[in-house]
């Protein structure tokens, strides 16, 4: 399995279970809307009820719902006031991770990869009221962001939702 991290603050972001793309710089996952519930009962805190007694059930259920790939990495729901602070958080990220590759790549391609990613985040912007926007587990605000956007696919009725990871802000990590 590999687990991807986020470059500057090593938050799980996601993993390989789920249905993932190279689309133009972006990680796209294919993820599902889910409902879990949780059950509480006595015999997890050491409890041992009698056979010979009956009694209430001594449990405890709630549940919750979300996107699976939002739930299993415990992102953290987070926004951004206007395009113009989603540009601001864009920069820094650039600076960060053209740092992290350059240190990983001395002869790294900064023009071409700029370039690229540009182009990429121009597509986002586009479209920037359509996303919602999750950081990693320690809501660190310099770390990567996971943009989700529920699509429509071709021959499908429902939405689905999608979750957008910019490429190089993740690590690969083998477990």
């Amino acid at each position: 399995m590999k687990i991807y991290r986020c470059c500057e603050t090593g938050d799980e972001m996601f993993t390989d279970t789920y249905p993932l793309e190279l689309v133009g710089g972006l990680f796209r996952i294919k993820g599902r809307y889910v409902c879990r519930s949780e059950k509480f009962d006595d015999s997890k805190i050491g409890a041992n009820a009698s056979a010979e007694e009956q009694q209430d059930e001594g449990a405890d259920e709630s549940s919750y719902s979300g996107i699976d790939v939002v739930l299993d990495n415990r992102l953290q729901k987070t926004g951004f006031s206007s395009k113009k602070d989603f540009m601001s958080y864009f920069k820094d990220l650039l600076k960060k991770i053209e740092a992290y590759k350059k240190e990983k790549n001395p002869d790294f391609d900064v023009t071409a990869w700029r370039t690229e990613i540009q182009n990429t985040f121009k597509t986002v912007l586009a479209s920037f009221d359509q996303y919602e926007f999750y950081t990693g587990e320690s809501c660190n605000p310099d770390g990567t962001i996971a943009m989700v956007k529920w699509e429509t696919p071709a021959g499908e009725t429902d939405d689905i939702p999608y979750v957008y990871f910019f490429a190089d802000s993740v690590r690969e990590e083998k477990v």
